[in-house]
């Protein structure tokens, strides 16, 4: 997955970079919205749980957990959830 300057994923097409490319200094992008998530709430949560939290797609919320994981700011916390289809998935937690 390609990144920008700032660290921030996005897809092999067009309208995938433009809007990773479209965040100005200052503002707080999805991926700092979701870290500060973790750091406030005393549980680990599913990307379903932080999408419902945060009120934003789930699938915006997944590859931030990617690249939060990948810079060592969250880890799985071993715990395990179910998703909407039941299926079991990851809690994640924030790292001090």
């Amino acid at each position: 997955m390609p990144y920008t300057e700032e660290k921030i994923g996005y897809q092999k097409t067009d309208t995938s970079e433009a809007a990773a490319r479209s965040n100005y200094k200052g503002k707080m992008n999805i991926r700092d919205r979701v870290l500060q998530l973790l750091q406030k709430v005393p549980m680990p949560l599913t990307s379903h749980e932080c999408a419902e939290f945060l009120a934003i797609p789930e699938v915006s919320v997944r590859p931030r957990l990617t690249e939060l994981k990948n810079a060592g700011k969250i880890e799985d916390s071993g715990q395990r959830g179910l998703t909407p289809w039941n299926k079991q998935c990851i809690k994640w937690r924030s790292l001090p």
